[in-house]
Parts: structure tokens; C-alpha cells; sequence
């Protein structure tokens, strides 16, 4: 099944907008609508890690090596799917996407400013919307989430294996399909040599384990990539994408509606060095430094 995306040409000026198309777009009977927002409408749906070739070819030892550097970070993490979104917590390229179950979160993500230099002008964001069926969200403990995010221990020329495969049959009886077996039952010690070709080539919306403190303040979710770069405008995964354009010129009027309603820097990265600079940020600058003392 082939999903078309559907684009507003409504743009999004005020939070009555939004709430406006909000009311227009409640999702039918067994399908659950999710969020991203985008500074630059023209960014593509693709996860760190496919930005930049070099970082594919490395994806298993980027993991290693922060893991080797900080161990304690990750005692508590059970599958690679949890390393993984440690990763992204810090920043560093993986195959997820960032998602959240909360308009308004998206809204603000779509409001902040282009980290490009090189653009003399603000950009136009947009705010996406995805609809996907509740049946198909899987759950950071699922056995297809595991065989997923355990491509990252794989090497790129291993992952090219899989992909010139025909067949899950073929995947299975390979000595790539068996490593890749062997990462899986490292967490999954049940797991039968039953891996899913389709699986491997999807994209999949995942509710994560709500125990980091931004995940929680931001509703957040991910979409999990594996051998598929980037998600499209016309896809077979069933999820549908609308796009609302969020204008250049009606960020800042949206970011201060936000923040009336407590959507901010500070409440959506709840870290000490996230709040401080946000309470700097609301201070009011001047030229000449203020001599005098309470």
C-alpha cells in the first residue's frame, strides 16, 4: 500500500490556527496521530545518521566508543534500541527519528531558527503530522525493534548483504543473517532464527520506555530506520504525512504564544543547563552595563 501525503495551504500564524486544524484532523477509529516540526520546511524525513556517508560506514563503533567512554551511562540499558536513544539524548548520529504525541511540542520545534549560517533569512518551518494505525507502534521491548535497531551492529558492507537479499528464507540461512541472530539473542536469548526481510527494510514508530526526563517533557517518541534512509513523501510503511507550513514571519509571535502556555526551552529540556539559558534568554540586554546595586 502506497500512502500519499497530504500538504495544507493553510499556514500556521497562530496557536488558534493550530487547534483550528487540529479540529479538523482527528484520526479515524484505531489510528493515532503523531508530530515533528521542522525550522526549514525544505529538511527531509532522514535520521542523523543518513546525513552523512561517513557516519553509516562507522554506525557500530560511534556506539562502542561511547559506551567504552561512559559504561556507567548505560548499565541500565537492556537492548540497543535503549543505547540508541541514549545516543540520540547526547546527540550523537543514529537511525531514529524524533517524534512527539503532542502538537504543541511539534509547533515549537517547527518556531526555533535555522542553525544554517549561511542563510541570510529566515526560513519558512512546517509542522508535520503522521498518522499510523495504533496496532502497527511498537514498543521499545518488541522482537521486531530489536532486529531493527540491531543493524547498527553491523557493518555497512554487511548491511549491503541484506539488502541484495530476495527473501526472509535467504536472510535466515546466510552467515550474515546468523550474526545479525547472534546480536539479537544477546538481549532476546528466546528469539528463533525467524528474522523478517520486510522488517529490516521498514520504518516504524516506536514509543520509547518513559524514564529520561525529556522524553517524558516533550511526549516524545521515534520513528526506527533500517535499511531505509529516509522516509518519503510516498511511502508503503502506512503512514500518512500531512505538512502545515509554519511562516518565517510568524515564529516569534508563535514561540511567545508558546511560552504563555508554558512551552519552552526550559520545560522541554528539563536539564539544569537547558533552563538556565532559557531564564538568561528572557533577560533584557542593553548597551550600557548598570553600575548601581539593589
Amino acid at each position: 500500500m502506497t500512502v500519499k501525503i497530504k500538504k495544507s495551504n493553510v499556514g500556521i500564524c497562530s496557536l488558534s490556527d493550530l487547534f483550528a486544524l487540529l479540529t479538523d484532523s482527528q484520526p479515524h477509529n484505531g489510528y493515532v496521530n503523531v508530530y515533528r516540526g521542522h525550522p526549514d520546511k525544505t529538511y527531509k524525513l532522514r535520521p542523523s545518521l543518513f546525513r552523512k556517508k561517513e557516519h553509516r560506514r562507522v554506525e557500530k563503533n560511534i556506539l562502542r566508543e561511547l559506551i567504552s567512554i561512559q559504561p556507567k551511562e548505560f548499565r541500565d540499558d537492556k537492548t540497543v534500541f535503549e543505547q540508541l536513544v541514549r545516543m540520540q539524548h547526547y546527540g550523537l548520529p543514529t537511525r531514529l527519528l524524533d517524534l512527539t504525541y503532542n502538537p504543541l511540542v511539534g509547533l515549537y520545534f517547527s518556531c526555533l531558527k535555522n542553525n544554517n549560517k549561511d542563510e541570510q533569512e529566515e526560513n519558512d518551518g512546517e509542522l508535520l503530522r503522521f498518522t499510523v494505525r495504533k496496532s502497527s507502534i511498537k514498543y521499545f521491548d518488541s522482537d521486531t525493534v530489536s532486529c531493527v535497531a540491531n543493524l547498527s551492529s553491523l557493518t555497512g558492507r554487511e548491511r549491503d548483504e541484506i539488502r541484495a537479499f530476495s527473501d526472509s528464507k535467504e536472510l535466515n540461512g546466510s552467515d550474515v543473517g546468523m550474526r545479525l541472530l547472534h546480536f539479537i539473542k544477546a538481549e532476546k536469548a528466546y528469539f528463533l532464527p525467524k528474522i523478517e526481510l520486510s522488517d529490516l527494510k521498514s520504518v516504524f514508530a516506536v514509543r520509547p520506555k518513559q524514564t529520561n526526563q525529556r522524553i517524558l517533557a516533550q511526549q516524545g517518541g521515534f520513528f526506527i530506520f533500517g535499511l531505509t534512509s529516509s522516509l518519503e513523501d510516498l511511502n508503503t510503511f502506512g503512514i500518512k504525512i500531512a505538512r502545515m507550513k509554519v511562516p518565517a514571519s510568524a515564529k516569534q509571535k508563535l514561540l511567545d504564544e508558546l511560552d504563555s502556555i508554558n512551552i519552552n526551552a526550559s520545560t522541554l529540556f528539563p536539564e539544569i543547563e537547558s533552563a538556565a539559558k532559557y531564564i538568561m534568554s528572557k533577560i533584557p540586554t542593553t548597551d550600557e552595563t548598570d553600575e548601581k546595586t539593589d
